[in-house]
């Protein structure tokens, strides 16, 4: 069975340490060692007064690590995840303005009288703003960024799960209409003979209980042997020759008379064929010339090819349509099942059907 995948990939280093919860340590680790690193640079000691330039870089990096937290922590969740982007944004630079002008006023006020040297270039409010912005967008918006992808992992998660719960629902749905629909038809036949000849209709029951067994116990299942599909299709074309005069059929695997054991390591979900055969089998009925049903199983470059063939009445049967969800429902199962990895081509033309289907193995 195809497994879903989930969107995000996981195989890639910086974007693990940027979503993953286990590297969450690391990752504040790596914040306050870029600010401790740009606290070492002395490049204004030599500027104020004793430990004033140390003062000042602590004031400013302290400022720049609470503009990280509080909109990593505040401003991202409370606004920009509830889809206020025009408010987060406007309130973002608000902050960034107001607090930045409050800074520089502080800087003003207890620092620049213990200024040795004056500043080599005077720059105006906004000039100084423009000036800071580079820091600001490394470790302001980084933090944006960083729970962005937080999020965005926390969302494709979430819909992985939900789509891989939703397509085991929908496989379990229709496997449960195609085993019902598969026992109606049969039941169909038996109540056909019951009346007509019941040596017949008897042997088929005992059948019937074979086919239950094999319903309940291994169709139940994930998947099955290929080997007890073949055996499951053979019996069931068995007793469609009990029941009909001129019908024959043919199932060969390789191109050659079935040998069991030669497909019991390859294992497949359940109920893949049956629709086909019988399908083959209702629309080859012909009450005035032989019919037949052509099946075959054949391994090619690790795909499985299954093919079908079945005679057609020169004047079909007008048969009831009511039911019939066994053709569609199999297709929709091979779609959620394989995606576009098999191939399903129908041949319908004036005395032959034919249905070829290839599976990744």
């Amino acid at each position: 069975m195809q497994k879903v995948k989930a969107i995000y990939c996981t195989e890639n280093g910086f974007v693990d340490f940027l979503v993953e919860p286990k590297y969450r340590v690391y990752r504040h680790f790596t914040i306050w060692l870029y600010l401790i690193l740009t606290l070492l640079d002395g490049g204004e000691a030599g500027e104020y007064n004793g430990n004033y330039y140390l003062y000042i870089r602590i004031m400013w990096m302290a400022y720049f690590l609470a503009m990280v937290y509080f909109n990593m922590y505040v401003l991202v969740p409370y606004q920009l995840f509830k889809g206020k982007y025009f408010t987060y944004i406007v309130t973002l630079t608000g902050l960034i303005v107001v607090t930045f002008s409050v800074m520089r006023q502080i800087n003003i006020m207890y620092f620049d009288p213990h200024r040795i040297l004056p500043k080599q270039i005077k720059l105006s409010f906004w000039r100084e703003i423009l000036a800071a912005a580079n820091i600001l967008t490394l470790t302001v918006f980084s933090s944006t960024a960083i729970k962005l992808f937080q999020q965005w992992k926390v969302d494709t998660t979430r819909m992985a799960e939900l789509e891989k719960a939703t397509l085991q629902m929908e496989l379990k749905e229709l496997k449960n209409q195609i085993n019902p629909h598969f026992l109606f038809n049969m039941l169909n036949n038996v109540n056909v003979l019951v009346t007509k000849d019941p040596v017949k209709a008897s042997l088929i029951i005992v059948k019937l209980s074979d086919f239950l067994r094999y319903q309940l116990y291994e169709n139940n299942a994930a998947s099955v042997q290929l080997s007890s599909e073949i055996q499951f299709l053979t019996d069931f074309m068995e007793l469609e020759k009990i029941r009909r005069d001129d019908f024959t059929f043919e199932l060969t695997v390789n191109n050659s008379e079935y040998d069991k054991d030669s497909f019991k390591s390859i294992s497949l979900p359940p109920s893949l064929f049956i629709c086909f055969i019988e399908n083959a089998i209702k629309y080859s009925i012909d009450l005035d010339n032989p019919s037949y049903v052509k099946a075959g199983f054949t391994i090619v470059d690790d795909k499985l090819h299954f093919t079908c063939i079945n005679s057609k009445a020169a004047e079909p049967l007008v048969l009831s349509e009511s039911g019939g969800l066994g053709l569609a429902n199999v297709k929709r199962r091979l779609e959620l099942l394989y995606g576009k990895d098999f191939t399903l081509d129908i041949r319908n033309d004036e005395h032959e059907y034919e249905v070829n289907l290839i599976l990744p193995l």
